[in-house]
């Protein structure tokens, strides 16, 4: 069949459209399959995932799947190239994500594998510039946990005790209100609280690799605590513990600083953890690599 001028015209604008809509569906698969990539393999059980937190822009150069990005908010990473991005920008520590640091990214994590969106066997956290010294080279770990617990970054030892040292920089009544509802709501740990507060060994950054089941634990008993003392200090957003700090401190940088007081706690309750679920511990150093730049500051 021979089609006249104008009907050809007609048949071609047809395609055109056809080809724009098809174009159009099959970028917003691409960006959806990028923003909730996670969300694809719901019923599938990975053997690992990393999950990098971040709060600012970054290019990732860990070309590794097993490496998830977790930020807050879309337009912090600009770079079209940061695969594997899951966006914690919702649920109940959205408000008081600078006060939680990485702990509310954690918590996201954590509610994600509560739901089955994801699963995996082992469960690891870095930052955007601190990583275990394994690289990629990712070792064996059903080796690994035949005969250690965990996975932690190296331990730092001080000259004074992990409560010392947190008085000294932080606020101290805080502290104290932690081992008050340690004593109150979590006995069983109380013992072991006393022990590691007049430690001088510590391991920082909530840095880990758990298998599953670890993880949930020490999620369950990490965030008892910590919305306790939001509950018991009226807590309820960044800006409330912000304007709590501000009575302790004059100077804005300092108050600025401790109103990441969640997250200076969470280390010390990790250490808690690790003291009394962990006997076989394995360590890697952790640092900043080239494989990973900062964009923005």
């Amino acid at each position: 069949m021979i089609l006249s001028k104008k009907n050809t015209n007609k048949l071609l604008k047809l395609l055109l459209i056809i080809s724009l809509i098809i174009d159009n569906i099959d970028n917003n698969y691409v960006l959806h399959y990028r923003d909730k990539n996670f969300i694809k393999h719901k019923t599938k059980e990975s053997y690992l995932k990393i999950f990098v937190m971040t709060h600012k822009d970054f290019v990732n150069y860990r070309y590794n799947s097993v490496y998830n990005i977790v930020v807050d908010n879309k337009s912090l990473l600009k770079n079209k190239y940061n695969l594997n991005v899951i966006y914690a920008n919702e649920g109940k520590l959205y408000n008081m994500s600078r006060a939680y640091g990485e702990m509310a990214k954690i918590y996201f994590i954590y509610q994600l594998y509560k739901n089955g969106t994801i699963s995996s066997k082992y469960i690891g956290t870095n930052h955007y510039r601190r990583y275990f010294d394994f690289t990629d080279n990712i070792p064996d770990l059903d080796e690994i946990f035949k005969k250690f617990d965990v996975i932690l970054n190296s331990p730092v030892f001080k000259t004074k005790t992990i409560r010392e040292g947190f008085c000294e920089g932080h606020i101290c009544e805080i502290y104290d209100d932690m081992m008050n509802i340690i004593k109150d709501i979590r006995p069983e740990y109380y013992e072991s609280a006393k022990k590691v507060s007049m430690s001088l060994k510590r391991y920082y950054c909530n840095i880990f690799i758990m298998k599953k089941e670890d993880f949930f634990k020490y999620c369950e008993f990490t965030f008892d605590i910590l919305f306790e003392l939001d509950k018991r200090k009226n807590f309820t957003c960044d800006r409330d513990v912000l304007e709590y700090t501000k009575k302790y401190f004059n100077d804005s940088r300092k108050y600025f600083r401790q109103a990441r007081m969640q997250g200076f706690l969470a280390e010390r309750i990790s250490n808690i953890f690790y003291y009394q679920n962990f006997k076989r511990i394995k360590t890697y150093k952790v640092g900043n690599y080239k494989i990973s730049y900062k964009i923005n500051n």
